[in-house]
């Protein structure tokens, strides 16, 4: 397992890599503009205001102001970059890591050798580890860097404890992707499904959210990952890192134990 794992996060490394390097980008553009949206800060915040909940929970997340760097990084860039784009990604990304042996029928050589079903699974699984960690190392030290260049500061250590909770959340993400790239045997339709099945369970969490229907959004791993309450409020919840380690487990033991019992003969 441990040989599989290795093999596929050397391949992965370099994805990693340019992953990190757009995001870099993308944080620069970010804190870059802060400044300017500070001095305009309460047009920016009476906009807040008059969206919709469904949008502002969305697109904005819990925050309730821009002109705090606190705010601002959640609602520009952790809301979207981490809870949706990310977590879309790393969906994606695992829904390719079996299925694609299945399609281009390397799967067979693959089991010949002396490793189970499961292990290969996990193994692949696992592979997704190492890259995911760097790119929130890397993007941690790129936040903090770009908000000291423009003369703000900010609590370091909420700032890890974002991209550490971050980790379970994108992990149970991809074993969304997982459990579609065991089921299927099209690398498309594979990515298809984890990635759109991760993005109908964040419409549902935004949309169900505060409702009477609020229950519906409990098996969205969005529900459980919230930047502005860590940033902002400096609250890590125990209880929602503890569901998505679950999620993230019960995805894995599921997809192993279907692909244990599937038949990949043909």
């Amino acid at each position: 397992m441990l040989e599989i794992t290795s093999f596929e996060a050397g391949r992965r490394f370099r994805g990693a890599l340019l992953l990190s390097g757009a995001l870099i980008a993308l944080i620069a553009l970010t804190v870059g503009l802060f400044p300017s949206i500070q001095e305009t800060g309460a047009d920016f915040d009476a906009y807040l205001e008059s969206l919709p909940p469904e949008a502002r929970r969305a697109f904005v997340g819990n925050v309730t102001t821009l002109t705090t760097i606190e705010g601002y990084l959640v609602s520009q860039l952790y809301q979207f970059g981490w809870v949706l784009l990310l977590a879309i990604y790393y969906a994606y990304a695992a829904a390719s890591t079996v299925a694609g042996e299945v399609e281009r029928g390397t799967v067979g050589m693959m089991l010949s050798l002396p490793v189970t079903r499961t292990r290969f699974v996990v193994g692949k699984f696992l592979s997704l580890v190492p890259g995911l960690v760097l790119v929130n190392a890397i993007t941690f030290l790129a936040v903090y860097l770009g908000v000291r260049l423009v003369d703000e500061t900010i609590d370091v250590p909420s700032l890890f404890a974002v991209h550490l909770s971050s980790i379970p959340y994108l992990l149970a993400c991809a074993g969304v992707g997982l459990l579609a790239s065991v089921t299927f045997d099209s690398i498309r339709r594979a990515q298809t499904v984890g990635a759109g099945s991760v993005f109908g369970l964040f419409l549902l969490d935004t949309f169900t959210f505060d409702t009477d229907y609020e229950w519906l959004g409990d098996v969205a791993v969005s529900r459980y990952f919230d930047p502005g309450a860590i940033l902002v409020d400096g609250e890590v919840s125990l209880t929602d890192l503890s569901v998505l380690l679950v999620a993230v487990v019960v995805l894995v033991v599921v997809s192993s134990e279907y692909f244990e019992r599937r038949d990949i003969s043909g």
